[in-house]
C-alpha cells in the first residue's frame, strides 16, 4: 500500500508536468490580447486565461507548493479585474505577469533539486502583481506611456505577431501522460530489436549461401548418375557366373588394387544414398532459409512499425517552440527600440522532442539576430521607402523525413564588405584568401567562432556568440544551414534538419583495431591521400584538395590526444581520408585506417556522465553485436582545424603528376552512387556519375573528347535506358566496342547473370553479396 510520500511525490510529479502547460498557456493568451487589444474573442481569452491561472493556483496547493500558490493568486486576482473591465491589458500589466510566470520556473526547479523555496523572490514578485491592483486608473495609464511604449506617443504594441491560438477548451480525453524516460526505454528496446532483425537478416542470408552450396554436387551428380544407373543395371554382364549342382552362383572378382564387384556395387549404392540426403539437405535448407526469411520480413515490419509509432509518439508539434519566440521577438523589439511584425507559419509540421529542444535556442539566436541585426531603425527604414516597422517570417515545411525552417526579415541584409573587414582584423583571412572566396564564403563567415562585425558588445549581440552555435547545433544534428542576402532587402537563414535523430546513415571506418561510424551528411568525399600528397605548410600538415590545401590529421591520432600524424607504412601507396567541415574555411582531411562500409545505425545516446565526451556523439549497436561510437564531426572539425586561418595555396608539380583512370558510375539510386563514388575516389579513381543509360551515353561522348572513360560500372534496373541495354548499345559500336563494363544489381538470378554475359558485360556483381574489394579487384582486373 503506496504511504503519503509516495502519493505527494506522484501529485508533484503531476504538477511539473501541468504548471509547464498551465504557463505556457498564460504567455501565448496574454501575448495575444496585448498585440490586439481590440480582439473579437477578448471576453472568451478572459476566461480562459482566469481558468489558466485558477488551475495553476489549485496544482500548486495540491502540490504542496504554497509559494508558487501566492504568485498564481495574485496572477488569477489580476485576471478578475480584467474580467470586471477594472483593468486592461496593457505592457505595463504584461510585464509582472510574464516576469511572475518565469519565477515559478524558477521556484519548479528549486523544488525538484530539493531545494527551499526563494522566500524574498516570492513576495517580491507577489507585491509587484498586487501593486497593479493597488493603482488608480489614472496611474496605470501613466505607468503605461512610461513603462510600456518604447516611442513617446505610440500606443501600438512594439511586436506583433501572428499565430492561431490553441483552445484550451476540455472535451473527450483521447490521450494519457507518459513520460518521456519511458519512450526513451521503449525506444532503446526497439533499436535493440532492430539490430535483432539486422542479424536475422544475416542468418537468412548464410542459410540461403548454404542451400546454394550444393549446386557444384547436383551438377556432378548429373554428369555421373547415367554412368551409376547403367552399372547397376547391367552388373552382372560384367563377369561371367557358373552354375553347379548346388545352385549357388560363382562369381570371378579380381584382386589385388583392383574393385569387386561387391566394392563397386557398394559404391553405387553409396552414391544414390548421398545423392538422396543432399537432395532432402538441399530441401530443408530451402524450406528453412524461405521461413526465415518470411519470418524476418514480417518481424522487421512489425518493428519498423513500432519504431515508427514511438517516433511519432515522441513528436511534438513546431508550434510548441514557435509560441515562446513571440515573447523573445517582443523583449528584443523593446529593448532595441524597433518596432518589428512577427508572422509564424508552423505548416502543421511536428519533429521529435530533442530536435525541437535544440531548435528552441537556434531560432532564439536567429531571431534576435533578425531584429537587432537586420531591421534597420525605424527613420532608416523610413528614409529608404520602406515601411516603418519591420517583418520577421518564420516558416517551416516537412518533406518526407527532414524538416525546413526559414527565418527570413526585411531588414538591410549582410554587409560583405564590413564582414571582409572584419575577417581581415580577426586574422581569420589574409587579403589573399578574401580574393578567393565567392559571396557564399563570405557571408558563411558570420557562423565563425568569435565572428561579429560589431566593435561593441551590447546586452542583446556583439559577442560574435549567437551564429557560432547556432551552426554547431545545426550540424551536431546532422543538418545544413544557409544564408542569403539582398543588400538592403533584408537576409535569409534555411535551416534543414531531420525530423528525429534516433536513426542515421554512417560510414563505418577503421581506426586501428576498432570500428568507427561517421554520419554520411558530414562528410563532403573521400579522397586517397598518398606519401607525396602531404606537405606542410606554415608549420601544418596539409593535403591538397582541388589545388587548396587542407588540413590533415590522422583520426586515431586526433582521438588519441596523439602529437603527431601517423606515418604511412612502408611500401603504402595511399590511404583513405575523410574530408569533414562545411564551407572551405571549416574543412579538414581526417585519415582512417580502412573503409568498411555504409550502414543504417539505431541511435543510442550516450548516459550521464559520459554524454559529453569528446568526438563522440552517441553509439550504435552493429549487426555482429559490436558497439560502434558515432564521432561528433563538429569536435573533429575544431580540434583538427585549430585557427581557421587558410594557407595560401599551392601549385603541384604537373611532372609528379600522373593520368588518373576515368570511372564513369550509372545508378538511378542516389545513396548507390555516392557510395560508390566515395568507394572508387578513396581508390585514387576519378570518378563521373549518371542517373541512367541515357545520360550514361552523354557523359561518355563528351569524355571522349577529353581523354576518354577507362571502365562503367553500370545498375540495370534503371528508367529509359537500363544496363543491358546500355551495354548493347556501347558494344554496338566501334567507339566504345572495348570500354570494360561492369554490372552491379540487385538482380542474382541465372538468367539474368547469362543475359549480362551474352550482352557483352566484362563482370557481374550482384549488390546482396556486395564488397567493395571485389569491386575494386574486378576494376583493377579490368583496367
Amino acid at each position: 500500500m503506496e504511504n503519503d510520500d509516495d502519493i505527494m511525490a506522484q501529485v508533484f510529479a503531476a504538477f511539473c508536468e501541468e504548471q509547464a502547460e498551465h504557463r505556457a498557456a498564460i504567455a501565448s493568451l496574454l501575448l495575444e490580447m496585448e498585440q490586439h487589444p481590440d480582439h473579437p474573442d477578448d471576453r472568451a481569452l478572459v476566461d480562459q486565461l482566469f481558468r489558466a491561472a485558477h488551475s495553476l493556483k489549485g496544482s500548486a496547493r495540491a502540490a504542496g507548493l504554497p509559494g508558487i500558490e501566492q504568485i498564481a493568486h495574485a496572477i488569477e486576482d489580476l485576471f478578475a479585474a480584467l474580467r470586471e473591465r477594472r483593468l486592461r491589458v496593457t505592457p505595463a500589466l504584461c510585464d509582472p505577469v510574464y516576469a511572475a510566470l518565469d519565477v515559478i520556473g524558477v521556484l519548479v526547479d528549486r523544488a525538484i533539486a530539493h531545494h527551499p523555496p526563494d522566500d524574498a523572490l516570492i513576495e517580491t514578485t507577489v507585491h509587484r502583481l498586487r501593486a497593479i491592483l493597488a493603482q488608480p486608473p489614472s496611474d496605470q495609464e501613466s505607468v503605461e506611456h512610461t513603462e510600456g511604449a518604447t516611442t513617446p506617443g505610440d500606443e501600438t504594441p512594439v511586436v506583433s505577431a501572428s499565430l492561431p491560438v490553441a483552445s484550451t477548451g476540455i472535451g473527450e480525453v483521447t490521450t494519457v501522460r507518459l513520460a518521456i524516460e519511458v519512450l526513451d526505454t521503449l525506444l532503446n528496446d526497439v533499436g535493440e530489436l532492430l539490430t535483432g532483425v539486422m542479424r536475422i537478416r544475416a542468418q537468412a542470408r548464410r542459410i540461403q549461401d548454404l542451400s546454394r552450396m550444393s549446386a557444384p554436387w547436383k551438377r556432378l551428380w548429373r554428369q555421373v548418375r547415367p554412368l551409376v544407373a547403367r552399372y547397376q543395371a547391367h552388373s552382372d554382364a560384367f563377369h561371367p557366373v557358373v552354375h553347379h549342382l548346388d545352385i549357388r552362383p560363382i562369381t570371378y572378382e579380381r584382386s589385388g588394387d583392383g574393385l569387386q564387384q561387391r566394392d563397386l556395387q557398394q559404391l553405387a549404392d553409396a552414391l544414390n544414398r548421398a545423392a538422396a540426403l543432399i537432395d532432402e539437405i538441399d530441401q530443408q535448407l530451402t524450406a528453412c532459409a524461405r521461413d526465415l526469411a518470411a519470418d524476418q520480413s514480417m518481424l522487421s515490419a512489425v518493428t519498423d512499425r513500432l519504431h515508427l509509432q514511438i517516433r511519432r509518439a515522441r513528436m511534438l508539434p513546431l508550434r510548441t517552440i514557435f509560441q515562446p519566440l513571440r515573447l523573445v521577438a517582443r523583449d528584443v523589439s523593446r529593448s532595441a527600440g524597433k518596432p518589428v511584425d512577427l508572422f509564424f507559419d508552423d505548416g502543421g509540421a511536428e519533429a521529435d522532442r530533442q530536435v525541437l529542444d535544440t531548435l528552441r535556442e537556434v531560432l532564439t539566436h536567429l531571431l534576435r539576430n533578425a531584429i537587432d541585426h537586420g531591421i534597420e531603425e525605424a527613420t532608416v527604414r523610413q528614409r529608404h521607402g520602406k515601411p516603418e516597422r519591420g517583418t520577421v517570417r518564420l516558416n517551416a515545411t516537412v518533406d518526407g523525413d527532414w524538416l525546413t525552417i526559414e527565418v527570413a526579415d526585411d531588414g538591410a541584409g549582410l554587409d560583405d564588405e564590413a564582414i571582409r573587414r572584419r575577417a581581415l582584423e580577426l586574422g581569420l583571412l589574409t587579403a589573399t584568401d578574401l580574393e578567393r572566396l565567392t559571396p557564399t564564403d563570405v557571408a558563411n563567415l558570420i557562423f565563425l567562432p568569435g565572428f561579429s562585425t560589431r566593435t561593441t558588445a551590447s546586452h542583446l549581440s556583439g559577442r560574435g556568440v549567437g551564429l557560432d552555435i547556432v551552426h554547431s547545433h545545426i550540424e551536431r544534428m546532422q543538418g545544413r544551414i544557409q544564408v542569403h542576402s539582398a543588400p538592403g532587402a533584408g537576409c535569409r537563414f534555411v535551416l534543414s534538419v531531420p525530423v528525429s535523430l534516433t536513426s542515421a546513415h554512417g560510414l563505418l571506418v577503421k581506426l586501428g583495431q576498432h570500428t568507427c561510424a561517421v554520419p554520411l551528411e558530414s562528410i563532403q568525399r573521400i579522397v586517397a591521400v598518398q606519401p607525396g600528397d602531404v606537405r606542410v605548410l606554415e608549420g601544418r600538415t596539409v593535403v591538397l584538395v582541388d589545388g587548396r590545401p587542407v588540413v590533415l590529421v590522422h583520426l586515431a591520432d586526433l582521438m588519441e590526444a596523439g602529437d603527431g600524424m601517423r606515418s604511412f607504412s612502408r611500401g603504402e601507396e595511399r590511404r583513405p581520408a575523410l574530408l569533414l567541415g562545411s564551407g572551405s574555411e571549416r574543412q579538414v582531411a581526417c585519415l582512417v585506417d580502412g573503409v568498411v562500409g555504409e550502414q543504417e545505425l539505431v541511435v543510442h545516446r550516450l548516459p550521464f556522465p559520459i554524454r559529453r565526451v569528446q568526438f563522440i556523439a552517441a553509439a550504435a549497436i552493429l549487426p555482429d553485436g559490436a558497439i560502434a561510437p558515432i564521432l561528433d564531426t563538429v569536435d573533429i572539425v575544431r580540434a583538427a582545424s585549430g585557427a581557421q586561418r587558410l594557407p595560401a595555396p599551392v601549385t603541384p608539380d604537373i611532372s609528379q603528376q600522373r593520368r588518373i583512370p576515368q570511372i564513369l558510375v550509372v545508378d538511378d539510386s542516389l545513396t548507390t552512387r555516392m557510395l560508390e563514388k566515395n568507394i572508387l575516389e578513396a581508390a585514387g579513381y576519378q570518378v563521373h556519375l549518371a542517373t541512367d543509360g541515357v545520360e550514361a551515353l552523354d557523359v561518355l561522348q563528351r569524355l571522349s573528347t577529353n581523354g576518354g572513360c577507362d571502365l562503367v560500372i553500370s545498375d540495370i534496373d534503371m528508367p529509359r535506358l537500363n544496363g543491358f541495354e546500355l551495354t548493347e548499345k556501347l558494344r554496338a559500336g566501334e567507339r566504345f566496342k572495348h570500354l570494360p563494363i561492369v554490372l552491379v544489381t540487385s538482380l542474382d538470378a541465372p538468367e539474368h547473370r547469362e543475359r549480362g554475359v551474352t550482352v557483352g558485360a566484362d563482370a557481374y556483381i550482384v549488390k546482396r553479396a556486395f564488397d567493395q574489394q571485389t569491386l575494386l579487384d574486378t576494376i583493377a582486373r579490368l583496367i
